[in-house]
């Protein structure tokens, strides 16, 4: 048989010697698929254990992560704390009254204010002015601390220089006196996740303000506190 090349272009084998042919290299792309396939399920898990995490832990129905055991669940706020009768007897002659600022809302507090006062009748009437303003905090329960918790961090904030007082079922309460000439004084006083804060203020001489401010706060917090 002729040879398709000139007489010694290509080497006659030997007896006995063989070819070295190299083995054809695996392909790889079975092998990525494979990674890319685990990699994907991976990313998918976790993703699924994140939301997971969010649905349970940060759900908006999803119970607080805090101990709310003792967070009260509704009190009067406003002008509701107070009706007339409650606060006339500490406000010479005729009284009005009025809110003093729009109650609000939000997740993690609920908020009122609400004054009582002579203010349009005190001269008519020959006393002297007074007015009492209630201001009430209803702290909710948030996934940090419990509403108990930011009441009393609110009472330690907002009274630096109180003196304690006795304001029955209270669990904290501290008087503060405004002002040099003794005609007004301030009671803040703290029932589990409900402060009130107390603004008494009476320029008759010798009005008993300490005393009257004390009454108001306490009969607030009768108000949320549980009958005996």
């Amino acid at each position: 048989m002729s040879q398709p090349g000139p007489p010694g272009a290509y080497p006659v084998p030997q007896p006995g010697w063989q070819y070295y042919r190299q083995p054809p290299r695996k392909k790889k792309t079975g092998l990525l698929i494979v990674l890319l396939a685990l990699g994907t399920v991976m990313v998918l898990g976790l993703a699924f254990g994140g939301y997971w995490f969010f649905v349970r832990e940060g759900g908006s129905d999803a119970p607080p992560p805090v101990d709310a055991s003792q967070d009260v669940a509704k009190a009067p706020i406003g002008c509701a704390v107070f009706d007339k009768s409650e606060v006339a007897r500490y406000i010479p002659g005729r009284t009005d009254f009025e809110a003093g600022s729009a109650n609000s809302t939000s997740d993690s507090l609920e908020q009122g204010q609400c004054a009582w006062n002579n203010t349009d009748t005190f001269i008519k009437d020959k006393v002297r002015a007074a007015h009492v303003i209630v201001t009430s905090y209803v702290y909710r329960a948030t996934r940090t601390k419990s509403g108990v918790d930011a009441a009393t961090e609110h009472l330690k904030r907002r009274v630096r220089n109180g003196v304690a007082v006795n304001v029955k079922d209270a669990d904290e309460a501290l008087l503060v006196e405004q002002g040099k000439r003794g005609h007004s004084v301030a009671v803040t006083a703290r029932y589990r996740n409900v402060v009130y804060h107390v603004d008494y203020t009476n320029q008759t001489d010798g009005a008993p303000v300490k005393d009257g401010a004390t009454a108001l706060a306490t009969a607030a917090i009768g108000k949320v506190a549980p009958k005996h």
